[in-house]
């Protein structure tokens, strides 16, 4: 029988400390940091941890052995070794004043590509777009930082570029659901490729940079996500059939930017999304009596199939090519037959949600004034189907510099500003965020920019009279919930059913009194016999209806016996089951029931500030 030595199995062998690892690999701190956040490794925590150290308690940041064993043949390792040797070498000829030299090893230096690594860690694309929530919040996160000593301006460029891309995309191809504008930025769902992405973009305002984060780390992360979501928006593109890079007009560069700088080059189209016209077409009688002529053409032939005839094909149908329609397929499965049963086929719903809320603003064209922030309300504009007019744009477009244009190019201000006058008579509503309005053009709907997020948010268009200019605004909800599980939409409801069954319970308990009908109600249990039986006479004698709150009265007090027992049967059987639980899993249901007693607690607090608020507001109108 062989010894069996001691730490040579189990966790001491399962883990690895980070100090092993380091020796193992033959890599600095910061480059054993760098390949374990491209490869995704992350630290490990072992149930015993005296165990997986080999009998050590001191502090250990461990790894799994098979992770770290899986990074000994990675590439872009020796692609490290590689840049410390070319490091030596130039700070080696700078140091002997070799300009030449270190000039041709600056050209030649080592650089090492994240594709493979992208690749290995996604092996589908829906697995990196269902990872792309993180990628998004720190591109967006490093395109509003500005540039310092740690971050280059250029990362901060190609971030904002990044991220342009990507809203230029959702916006074109309407995929926004949800927008939650916080204390810490505007939160955006978008449902791409049938996954839920949600992203965070911080407000445009001067950053506050603080000094104890490591940035190294940090821009190790976005080195990763800016090289996936290059790898994703090439995928979106294609899928689309857009170009990418999509090209920038420099002119609107110049201006306000944005997303509306982006031409969106297509096969068969070629558009700009600030200028983008979401209307479709209408569709002729002529366009539908050549559909139904097609569609019963199909079904003729289906029936023929069925019957066992062969299938005659035109010969002109090989020539003709297909039309090009806006509206959804129909799909038709062949008929049932003796030996074969045909599937039920789900049609396309053209009425769906999703379908909705992609037209939700189409009719509309919104004027935006400069004092409400163009990037988010435009964003949320163009991915509902609307058409934004920015009071900046058109600012800059008729007061243009002269001086600082060409000579030989002259500005026709008479020209541009008959386009800006037919422009603005199209505009259906103004977006201001101002208490009051010197001026109101007429035909004109003056709305908040919360209206726009709560339309989108609910799927359907919200009244406007309760974000009129200088009205106070219901509260701006999270679309996503409260996580304690509190539903404040849902509040009403709640008093609603909860008044409602007061109200029975008061009805049971008193009749109703019809014309000079009236109520008496007697308890055996506080009046004796002989009273009761008088009130009886005395009721006879007056015509009056005599309740049977009696019985009633004892049916209640039986529905609540019955129900104390139950709960009394109900907690006796729930002590039972925790006399039988071990000591861990005791310890783990009390943990549960202290967090959702917390969740309770926190859900009661906030629906007595909703009464008070409720009480506060019913107060005040009676005043008024």
């Amino acid at each position: 029988m062989r010894i069996k030595k001691k730490h040579q199995a189990g966790a001491a062998r399962n883990f690895i400390t980070r100090t092993q690892a380091v020796k193992k690999l033959q890599l600095s701190l910061a480059d054993f940091r760098r390949i374990c956040i491209f490869k995704g490794i992350y630290p490990r925590a072992p149930r015993s941890a005296k165990k997986a150290n080999k009998g050590s308690t001191a502090p250990t940041t461990f790894y799994y052995t098979k992770d770290i064993q899986y990074l000994l043949h990675e590439p872009v390792i020796q692609k490290f070794r590689d840049h410390k040797i070319f490091a030596r070498k130039l700070s080696r000829a700078l140091g002997r004043g070799d300009v030449s030299d270190a000039k041709r090893l600056d050209e030649n230096r080592p650089r090492y590509r994240l594709d493979m690594i992208v690749k290995e860690r996604y092996p589908t694309f829906l697995d990196a777009v269902r990872d792309l929530d993180d990628a998004l919040s720190m591109l967006f996160l490093f395109a509003a930082m500005p540039a310092s000593d740690k971050v280059s301006a250029r990362v901060t460029e190609d971030a904002e570029k990044l991220c342009n891309q990507w809203m230029a995309y959702v916006a074109r191809e309407r995929l926004l659901r949800k927008v939650f504008v916080s204390i810490k930025g505007v939160y955006y769902e978008a449902e791409v490729k049938g996954q839920e992405v949600v992203w965070l973009v911080p407000f445009k305002f001067p950053q506050y940079v603080p000094t104890d984060i490591d940035f190294r780390i940090m821009l190790t992360f976005l080195e990763f996500y800016t090289t996936l979501l290059q790898f994703v928006l090439y995928r979106l593109y294609a899928d689309a059939g857009i170009v990418y890079p999509p090209k920038i007009d420099a002119a609107k560069v110049q201006g306000v930017g944005g997303i509306s700088a982006y031409v969106m080059e297509g096969k068969r189209e070629k558009e700009s999304l600030l200028q983008t016209s979401t209307i479709k077409k209408a569709i002729t009688e002529s366009e539908m009596a050549s559909r139904a002529q097609t569609i019963s053409t199909v079904l003729n032939k289906i029936t023929d199939h069925a019957a066992g005839d062969a299938i005659a094909t035109p010969a002109d149908d090989d020539d003709e090519e297909e039309e090009v329609t806006d509206t959804l397929d129909k799909f038709i499965a062949l008929p049932s037959t003796d030996t074969v049963i045909s599937d039920i086929i789900p049609q396309p719903d053209e009425t769906s949600p999703e379908e909705i809320v992609k037209t939700l603003f189409s009719p509309f064209t919104f004027y935006v004034g400069r004092e409400v922030p163009l990037e988010i309300v435009e964003f949320a504009i163009l991915s509902l189907g609307g058409t934004v007019v920015s009071e900046s744009v058109l600012d800059g477009y008729l007061h243009v510099d002269t001086d600082a244009l060409p000579d030989a190019e002259e500005v026709d201000f008479d020209a541009r500003q008959r386009e800006v006058d037919a422009l603005l008579q199209k505009v259906t509503h103004q977006v201001c965020d101002r208490p009051a309005l010197a001026s109101r053009v007429p035909g004109r709907i003056y709305v908040q920019p919360q209206w726009i997020f709560d339309s989108l948010n609910r799927g359907r268009l919200v009244p406007v009279d309760e974000y009129a200019v200088g009205a106070t605004l219901p509260p701006h909800l999270s679309p996503w919930g409260d996580g304690a599980g509190y539903d404040p939409e849902g509040f009403d409801k709640e008093e609603e059913g909860e008044e409602s069954e007061e109200e029975v319970e008061e009805v049971e308990g008193d009749e109703e009194v019809e014309g000079d009908e009236e109520v008496i109600e007697v308890d055996e249990d506080e009046e004796d016999e002989a009273l009761q039986h008088q009130r009886e006479l005395e009721s006879e004698a007056k015509g009056i209806i005599y309740s049977s709150t009696t019985s009633k009265k004892r049916k209640r007090a039986d529905k609540k016996l019955k129900k104390s027992a139950e709960e009394k049967q109900a907690e006796e059987e729930k002590e039972l089951r925790k006399i039988m639980m071990t000591n861990k899993q005791k310890k783990l249901y009390n943990q549960m029931q202290y967090g959702i007693q917390k969740k309770d607690t926190r859900r009661e607090t906030l629906k007595t500030k909703r009464r008070k608020l409720e009480k506060n507001k019913q107060n005040k109108k009676r005043v008024l």
